[in-house]
């Protein structure tokens, strides 16, 4: 570590657990030491150069996420945070009644600097923002499945428009041509839109290369904002430019861990979907119907005796997952956030009789919502990150309170995320111990060395 490293270099607040652990993940890819806790009770240890607080704000009201989201950067600024980064969704997910402008005018109030950027592409999934307008591939957001999501519908691709609609302050845009131009002609676009007043910057972003560029121009903003995706690109910035040396990174690893597996699914994303229809054709599968459970069916223990049936013998999926018609009729019948309460109410109270009764040590959360209420069911408060080793692929461990020497091998994933084949393979493949050398000069990062399936760890 340099003489001019401050006790922490880095501190991100998520709005989620799933695009939070991501961002840790993607750190320890990179090699830096990174601390991550859940919620705003767990201390920051001492020790690492950066640390990620998940918080579950993404979708609660504006006034609730503003005052979780300030006390969070107070505690990252006490230990010493040289730059604090507010990370959202990779599609933006937040309606013009939504939180992420009220959020980072607070912090950009509380820290200082004036202005801030958003960055919220995640340029390998092929999400990208052009001329301000966010798309997925060749789709614009409000023409693609994010216009039917039941908690933040995207209705407007326009993603200064929307930022607009959240905020006091003028939102603008740094489009490609400047961040094509490279790192200085960004900072002088930001120093000239700040002059006039426009303060929430939100950045084109096509290619991995912008992102750098980006990362580079903003590495000393008191605040950024953005997607896991450009805060990977910080570290190679800190030591451009005399923050990090190569002597402060260490090498990623995670134990092997043994043990009864399953899935838990609350999102209702077509790739969740097609990624259980594939798990279900080996594997046992449970469908839980919410339209029984608001009937008043016991669908907790319907999940415990299947659960009970199959393991530990098989690896198994409990979802509520539903096909959007679905989705949309319960929502008329008893409301949008009723539903998705509900839903996250079953997994839960399903999570702590896998973990607590059945033995499971392997277990896949899919869904941001879903994670964040399975966590906090299970009084998780301290993650310990692995490698980044791809879009949803963010594996970790963490303890289970009452479980102290038996970790919990676990990965929470983004609905939108990951292969066909996910579950099954990250579930076997938490048997098997990884490490992965720290991935400073190049990115994406290389696939970890997976040790052979005796339970050796590295």
């Amino acid at each position: 570590m340099t003489a001019s490293t401050p006790s922490l270099l880095f501190g991100a607040i998520a709005d989620d657990l799933t695009g939070g652990t991501e961002l840790a993940s993607m750190l320890v890819a990179r090699g830096i030491p990174t601390g991550c806790t859940v919620g705003l009770e767990a201390a920051i240890p001492s020790g690492n150069l950066a640390h990620v607080i998940l918080l579950k704000t993404r979708v609660i009201a504006a006034g609730d996420a503003v005052r979780q989201v300030l006390e969070a950067a107070d505690r990252l600024a006490e230990a010493g945070a040289r730059q604090i980064f507010f990370k959202y969704c990779a599609t933006f997910d937040s309606t013009p009644a939504g939180n992420i402008g009220p959020c980072a005018e607070a912090l950009l109030e509380r820290l200082g600097g004036g202005v801030t950027l958003f960055a919220p592409a995640l340029c390998e999934t092929g999400r990208t923002v052009y001329q301000g307008h966010m798309f997925g591939a060749a789709q614009l957001l409000a023409e693609s499945p994010k216009r039917f999501d039941p908690l933040t519908p995207m209705t407007d691709s326009n993603l200064v428009r929307v930022l607009q609609a959240q905020s006091r302050g003028k939102a603008g845009l740094v489009p490609w041509l400047t961040i094509d131009a490279g790192p200085e002609a960004i900072r002088d676009a930001v120093r000239e839109k700040s002059a006039r007043g426009e303060t929430l910057l939100v950045t084109d972003t096509l290619r991995e290369r912008d992102l750098a560029a980006i990362a580079q121009a903003a590495f000393d903003l008191p605040l950024m904002t953005g997607n896991s995706s450009v805060v990977a690109h910080l570290p190679p910035a800190w030591m451009s430019h005399g923050l990090l040396s190569r002597d402060d990174l260490v090498a990623a690893s995670l134990p092997a861990v043994n043990g009864p597996a399953a899935v838990l699914a609350g999102s209702v994303a077509d790739r969740t979907i097609e990624q259980l229809e594939r798990f279900a054709q080996n594997n046992p599968v449970l469908t839980i119907d919410l339209a029984e459970a608001f009937r008043g069916k016991d669908v907790i223990a319907q999940a415990r005796a299947f659960a009970g049936r199959h393991l530990p013998g098989a690896m198994i999926a409990i979802a509520t997952t539903a096909p959007q018609a679905t989705v949309e009729t319960l929502q008329q019948a008893h409301g949008r956030d009723v539903v998705a309460a509900r839903a996250e109410e079953i997994l839960a109270g399903i999570a702590q009789i896998l973990v607590r009764d059945l033995g499971v040590r392997r277990l896949v959360v899919a869904g941001g919502e879903t994670a964040g209420s399975v966590v906090k069911a299970l009084g998780i408060i301290r993650i310990a990150m692995g490698a980044y080793e791809g879009p949803g692929l963010s594996r970790a461990i963490a303890d289970v309170p009452g479980l102290p020497d038996d970790p919990l091998a676990l990965m929470l994933k983004s609905g939108k995320l990951g292969g066909t084949y996910i579950f099954a393979d990250v579930l076997r493949d938490m048997t098997r111990a990884t490490t992965i050398a720290p991935a400073i000069d190049t990115w994406p990062p290389a696939k970890p060395t997976i040790e052979p399936r005796t339970g050796k760890t590295s």
